[in-house]
């Protein structure tokens, strides 16, 4: 598996694999999310690609001031992660995360955090088995500040 940033004539299929992790959210909110995560200091997205070149994976991480459950900052955090349901099984998650450690290491974080969907009990325990600690159960809510 190669793991390389995110090019721009790559968000088509950047697109199809967070419509795949990240179902729910219209076109419109990925759209403008993809176009803040890449153009932030702050964010990075990748793409696992095969050795025949199908992308297979991505990895979403970001640098975050604060973190519950973490002292200090930058705080490495993993935003999203996905890999093709044909190629799970294969260690590829872990590539994904030890990646995301020098990534996270080489930007000065002490701490990495993420989060999974309470019903997701496949990615808490993901989680467990890499050497995550859960720290709470939360509902989380947000409120546009924008006026329509």
């Amino acid at each position: 598996m190669r793991i390389a940033p995110v090019t721009r004539d790559q968000f088509a299929t950047w697109r199809r694999l967070r419509g795949a992790l990240y179902t729910g959210l219209d076109a419109r909110f990925h759209d403008e999310e993809m176009g803040w995560l890449f153009q932030s200091k702050e964010a990075a997205s990748f793409l696992a690609w095969s050795k025949n070149g199908d992308a297979i994976g991505l990895l979403e991480l970001s640098l975050r001031n604060f973190v519950d459950g973490c002292i200090g900052s930058p705080v490495g955090y993993i935003n999203g992660i996905y890999v093709e349901p044909s190629c799970r099984g294969q260690g590829l998650g872990p590539q994904l995360i030890a990646y995301a450690t020098d990534w996270f290491r080489a930007r000065g974080c002490k701490d990495m955090a993420t989060d999974a969907e309470i019903e997701n009990a496949a990615a808490q325990d993901f989680y467990r088995q890499l050497g995550f600690s859960e720290r709470w159960h939360v509902v989380g809510f947000t409120k546009s500040l924008t006026r329509s």
